[in-house]
């Protein structure tokens, strides 16, 4: 959303072109010859209060860098939901067949805050639309492709929050924080300035951001669900109306938006997609459902020649560039990627985006590359580059 100069919110967009879809039709020729992988790692090594990284090949550790730090998620805590609609798909408790209603569906959607996430998804649905109704199927992986927020509220929705949540212990995600509907997130302020009805505008603001810094993430965390409980029953659209988020929604409560996600440490999802990559942790029939939502890259032909399984999911809002993808190539070699950025300038969002593709791209399928990350991040340095 942009306003008098100030960026785009992406805040809880699966973002900046960094789709499943996207960034894995990665075969070199689709990289850009200015693409400088070095670009990343370089940002790593020096930015360690901004970074943190994981990376494993055939269940062994090859670097960890502060990877113990739980760091905000963004939309990559999107793995955890799908999870969960795996194993309810798999014991019959929902029917991965049933229709939804688009309609349904775009109660969570709050416009022009999502980096156009649901109109490119909604867009590419032309083949399986209905009566303006999708299979379940397809919102999951609207929700892990093109990132769409609206279903990910929905699917919190049917699957049931605690259920999704009871995942966390179980997988061992020691340091991982509970979801909870964080798109919703966006309309809290609005919930606190309804109790400053005798202040100006201006005063009500300015109250809202000193108690949002100050508040106790356990009351975040149940405003948001006050809030999606208030969109599932909008119909009338009424409630999002009243809103009006556009008159108040600013960078500061943007950025105070970004550090309340949802947080998780790198190697927490190293763990996970080690499970998830093993083809060994889950029940066949769960591993099939969640290998249909996250790895839609192996619709590339490209990706199909190098690749037997490739599954990623990105994150990002103004301030974080979040990576997590995992592989088996053709020589059957498992491999594991975390990235998690924080903190980050407009700048550094640019020049890293940019550059991002081809570094995990690299790093994932070259053993020399994966070689001098290990060196580069264990020594600390990058001289003679």
């Amino acid at each position: 959303m942009k306003r008098n100069g100030k960026r785009t919110l992406i805040a809880v967009a699966g973002g900046i072109a960094l789709s499943a879809v996207a960034i894995f039709l990665l075969l070199n020729m689709y990289l850009s010859p200015r693409a400088d992988a070095d670009a990343v790692l370089e940002f790593i090594q020096q930015n360690p209060e901004k970074a943190a990284f994981t990376m494993l090949n055939n269940q062994e550790s090859l670097v960890e860098y502060q990877a113990d730090r739980a760091m905000p998620l963004a939309s990559v805590a999107k793995i955890i939901v799908a999870v969960e609609y795996a194993q309810q798909a798999a014991q019959n408790k929902i029917d991965p067949d049933q229709r939804v209603s688009l309609d349904e569906l775009n109660r969570y959607y709050i416009p022009k805050l999502d980096g156009g996430a649901q109109e490119e998804w909604e867009q590419s649905l032309s083949s399986v639309i209905d009566h303006s109704s999708v299979p379940l199927r397809e919102v999951v992986k609207g929700m892990i492709s093109f990132s769409s927020n609206a279903n990910m509220e929905y699917l919190i929705e049917i699957l049931g929050l605690e259920a999704i949540n009871l995942n966390l212990e179980k997988l061992g995600l020691q340091s991982h924080e509970p979801l909870y509907p964080f798109y919703s997130s966006l309309f809290i302020p609005y919930l606190l300035m309804t109790d400053y009805e005798d202040l100006t505008d201006k005063e009500k603001i300015e109250r809202v951001k000193t108690e949002l810094k100050e508040m106790p993430q356990d009351r975040f965390r149940e405003l948001a669900m006050e809030v999606h409980e208030k969109l599932r029953g909008d119909e009338d659209g009424s409630f999002q109306q009243a809103v009006q988020i556009e008159l108040w929604y600013d960078d500061e409560i943007d950025k105070i938006n970004s550090d309340r996600m949802v947080s998780a440490a790198a190697t927490d999802y190293g763990i996970l997609l080690s499970k998830i990559n093993s083809r060994k942790y889950f029940t066949p029939e769960v591993q099939t459902y969640l290998d249909e939502v996250m790895e839609t890259a192996m619709q590339s032909e490209g990706n199909k020649q190098q690749f037997d399984h490739l599954g990623f999911k990105g994150g990002s809002t103004n301030y974080i560039l979040n990576s997590a993808i995992y592989a088996i190539d053709k020589k059957g070699d498992h491999s594991e990627i975390v990235l998690f950025m924080n903190h980050l300038s407009e700048k550094e969002m640019e020049r890293l985006s940019r550059h991002l593709n081809e570094f995990l791209f690299r790093a994932l399928t070259s053993d020399e590359y994966q070689v001098k990350v290990s060196e580069v991040l264990a020594e600390g340095g990058m001289e003679g580059e």
